[in-house]
């Protein structure tokens, strides 16, 4: 089977998060399965399509170093994207992809760590991230594009751990140091395991070789059609608009809170973290015992059906305060939209919304 291989030159934030759509858009009318390589111009803050930017990013630094806020289709968490990583899209049709996503992370991701073997590290998949050693080098998220299947990754070349402490929304200074700490800890570059940074030619020559071997394809070497480059620049263009990147937030403005309080003797807005395999965050707003509002947000992907998450509130939405029903309504939406959902499951956000439910604020009003 061929494949396209395509490595392209620096790219700013908003290019680089619409680049797979356009090439997804292509494979979908008929083309072929692509490797797109590249790297990026400036750091951004690249927040998941799931997360509300107000929760993750610290705006106040970032305004002030004009570091872009990008948001971006693919679902995960918040990370800062320097000129330190190598990316990548693996852009495939839906029938070449494993449908659960533990199956399809191994099979792309495969040749991945094989490339990082090859520089002698003992590189191993973990989820859907890429370890050293137990450190984390490598972070990978996939979705579905009409019939197409993304799988975007990274390999890190090096770390700017001050940088991205600072972009990220933490409670306390302190908590900042704490994080910068940490991070220091559970990631890796190639810079930091081997004493240097192999050339970017270097590594885009080793993933082809890994992938033909793995994978059992050949790549040739192209570029992007001029229809990609097209709808690249208008997509590029969408999503520098305020209205695309703080859609999440705007989508629910009057719940912004990180805690518990109740308003009046029927209202109550509360806030909850959850952890899953990946992170809920919950904020719900009651009004004379019914849901009013909700905002399911977090660092999970959402594969399939698109736009399942914002569903899922909707339909929320005007449910009584009452668990029991609460969890009819999620267990009837799972079942039917049958949801590809990677870091939780219906259980996860029943005992969430349970949790939340049970915070003394709302329980005085319901």
């Amino acid at each position: 089977m061929s494949w396209r291989f395509i490595s392209l030159p620096p790219q700013d934030g908003y290019h680089m998060v619409t680049s797979f759509v356009s090439v997804a858009d292509y494979v979908n009318r008929g083309g072929k399965n692509t490797l797109l390589i590249f790297s990026v111009k400036e750091p951004f803050v690249n927040v998941g399509v799931h997360q509300e930017v107000w929760l993750e990013v610290d705006l106040e630094f970032t305004k002030k170093m004009k570091i872009p806020v990008v948001r971006r289709d693919l679902g995960g968490g918040t990370v800062v994207i320097t000129a330190g990583e190598h990316d990548y899209f693996i852009v495939v049709r839906q029938e070449d992809a494993p449908r659960n996503p533990t199956e399809l992370y191994r099979k792309f991701l495969t040749p991945v760590v094989n490339v990082l073997r090859s520089y002698g590290l003992n590189a191993d998949l973990r989820d859907q991230d890429i370890v050293v050693n137990g450190k984390k080098i490598s972070g990978n998220g996939a979705m579905t594009r009409g019939n197409s299947v993304v799988l975007a990754g990274n390999i890190l070349l090096s770390l700017d751990v001050d940088l991205i402490s600072k972009c990220i929304k933490v409670p306390t200074e302190k908590f900042r140091d704490k994080m910068a700490k940490d991070m220091s800890e559970w990631l890796t570059s190639l810079e930091k395991e081997l004493g240097y940074v192999p050339p970017r030619d270097e590594i885009n020559r080793k993933l082809k070789e890994a992938f033909e071997k793995e994978l059992g394809i050949k790549f040739e070497d192209s570029t992007l059609t001029p229809e990609e480059i097209e709808l690249w620049e208008k997509l590029a263009s969408e999503k520098a608009k305020e209205e695309w990147i703080f859609y999440k937030d705007n989508r629910h403005p009057n719940i912004h809170t990180e805690r518990c309080v109740k308003i009046s003797s029927a209202v109550a807005l509360c806030h909850l973290d959850y952890k899953a395999r990946k992170l809920l965050r919950i904020t719900l707003k009651i009004v004379n015992k019914k849901i009013d509002e909700i905002s399911i947000s977090g660092d999970f992907f959402v594969m399939s059906p698109n736009g399942f998450i914002e569903y899922l509130e909707d339909r929320l939405k005007g449910v009584s305060a009452n668990l029991e029903e609460i969890r009819e309504v999620i267990l009837d939406e799972f079942n039917e939209k049958k949801p590809v959902i990677f870091g939780f499951n219906e259980n996860d956000l029943i005992d969430a919304l349970t949790e939340i439910m049970r915070k003394p604020e709302i329980q005085e009003v319901i």
